[in-house]
């Protein structure tokens, strides 16, 4: 197992998809924030701060890793080196388990940074413009910890689903669509339903209330508490894992 996880890092740094990843971060990242601290008036950064673009950032992120990790899959099918993979390790849940890790902590990893990197630039764009701008957004330890979970779930979803379907464009693109569409309109229609679809889970893991944080209990009963968010995200990840290797024991890789 040692050595699967070197050959995925030595795959990681070999290859252009994580330095994209990074420097597709830091574009829709720091590149607006910059822009907005640059620009708005000193009256409107003093008394709003950041926080409604915090918000947006927070979820680009993980939409970012999301096609990270679907790339981080088709792209060894693209160029054939799952072959290489499996024929050095012929159990191919070990490849998709050892996958699953590395890819969760490159996630985490990237989100820790992007928050890290976020938070100086509000701190030295507050000192130039000589504005006390809240770095944070109302969020607590805490709120951070969980989006960086959830950066590593998502990646790892990614992952699964680029070693089920394959097919490298279609699964971004209708990921994608899924992600942002479909799950917002189920939810609008059927919010029953909407709870337990799987970026709506994810999604509770970091933002949902749990009860008795003060929060609006009609609001609470139609969501899922955090643990049970988190242990639905795990239950997508491993469905979809398993589904991903038992259909390849049945596919040719070459």
């Amino acid at each position: 197992m040692i050595a699967l996880a070197r050959a995925e890092l030595l795959k990681l740094r070999s290859t252009r998809t994580a330095l994209g990843l990074f420097i597709v971060i830091l574009v829709v990242t720091l590149g607006p924030l910059i822009a907005l601290i640059a620009l708005l008036p000193e009256d409107w950064l003093a008394a709003d701060g950041v926080t409604g673009f915090l918000g947006t950032a927070s979820a680009l992120v993980p939409l970012v890793l999301l096609v990270f990790g679907i790339l981080g899959m088709t792209n060894e099918y693209r160029h054939g080196t799952i072959t290489y993979s499996y024929l050095v390790t012929p159990r191919r849940w070990q490849v998709m388990v050892m996958k699953l890790v590395i890819y969760a902590l490159v996630g985490m990893v990237t989100m820790l940074l992007a928050v890290a990197l976020v938070y100086v630039v509000i701190v030295i764009g507050g000192a130039i413009r000589g504005i006390d701008i809240d770095a944070t957004g109302g969020s607590t330890a805490g709120d951070y910890a969980r989006q960086i979970v959830v950066a590593g779930l998502v990646t790892t979803f990614g992952v699964a689903l680029g070693a089920l379907f394959r097919a490298q464009v279609i699964t971004v693109a209708a990921t994608l669509i899924w992600a942002l569409f479909v799950e917002n309109i189920i939810a609008i229609i059927k919010p029953a339903v909407g709870t337990w679809l799987p970026f709506i889970v994810f999604n509770q893991v970091s933002a949902g209330q749990m009860p008795g944080d003060g929060a609006d209990p009609a609001l609470t009963s139609e969501m899922l508490a955090r643990p049970q968010a988190f242990l639905v995200s795990i239950a997508y990840i491993a469905i979809v894992s398993v589904a991903a290797v038992f259909i390849s024991l049945r596919r040719d890789v070459t």
